[in-house]
C-alpha cells in the first residue's frame, strides 16, 4: 500500500513538472528574442572607404563607361558614364547629367536612395545610313531605372558589373583610361551571367 501512495505522489510531482515545463520554455524563449546583440558585433568600415568596394578595392573616384543594360550592348555613340563618390554615383545618362545618392548596406551593399537628373529632350540618333536609329531616351530611362534597383558591384578586370538587389547581373562599366576618345574597354562577363534580356 506505501508503494502505491509513493508511486501517486511521484506521478503528481512529475504531473506538476512537466505542466510547468512549457511555462518555463516560453520564458526563456521570450528573454531570448529580446536581447540585442552586442555593439561589437557589426565592424565598421575604415574611414574614408567607399560602400560600393564590396567587388574589391576602393572604388572612390574611379570613372567608368556603360557598356551593357540587361546584356544589352550600349552603341558606341552612346557615352553613359560615372564616377564614384563617397554618397554619390554621378555622370552623364545619355543626354542629361544625373546624380544618384546611395547609401551603405551592410559591409558589402548598398542602395540608391534617390536620382536627381536634368530634363532636356534626348534626341534621336541616327548613326549612319541605313543603319537603324538610337533612342538615347530610351537608353537614358533603362539605364537609371536599372541603377535604381542595383544592390552591389564586382569588379572584374577592367569592368564593373552591378547586380540587383535579387543578385541578378544588371549593369556593366568599363574603366576609363584617359578622355572621351579612349578605346572603350572589352565586355568580361562572367561565364555563370544569364542570357540578354529585355531592358524595359
Amino acid at each position: 500500500m506505501k508503494t502505491n501512495a509513493a508511486q501517486s505522489c511521484l506521478f503528481v510531482q512529475v504531473r506538476r513538472v512537466l505542466l510547468l515545463l512549457p511555462l518555463v520554455l516560453g520564458s526563456v524563449c521570450v528573454h531570448a528574442d529580446t536581447t540585442t546583440p552586442p555593439d561589437t558585433s557589426v565592424t565598421p568600415l575604415p574611414a574614408g572607404a567607399c560602400p560600393l568596394n564590396s567587388g574589391g578595392p576602393s572604388l572612390l573616384n574611379t570613372e567608368w563607361r556603360l557598356l551593357s543594360v540587361y546584356g544589352n550592348t550600349v552603341p558606341n555613340e552612346l557615352n553613359i558614364s560615372m564616377k564614384v563618390g563617397e554618397v554619390a554615383l554621378s555622370g552623364s545618362a545619355g543626354c542629361n547629367d544625373y546624380n544618384a545618392n546611395f547609401k551603405q548596406v551592410g559591409h558589402t551593399g548598398f542602395m540608391i536612395t534617390s536620382i536627381d537628373k536634368g530634363r532636356d529632350g534626348c534626341p534621336i540618333v541616327r548613326p549612319e545610313a541605313g543603319k537603324q536609329t538610337i533612342n538615347v531616351g530610351d537608353w537614358e530611362g533603362a539605364y537609371l531605372r536599372t541603377l535604381q534597383r542595383a544592390g552591389s558591384v564586382e569588379t572584374i578586370g577592367n569592368t564593373l558589373h552591378f547586380y540587383n538587389r535579387s543578385g541578378e547581373p544588371s549593369v556593366i562599366f568599363g574603366k576609363k583610361f584617359g578622355g572621351p576618345d579612349a578605346e572603350t574597354p572589352k565586355d568580361e562577363t562572367p561565364p555563370e551571367a544569364k542570357p540578354p534580356v529585355s531592358m524595359y
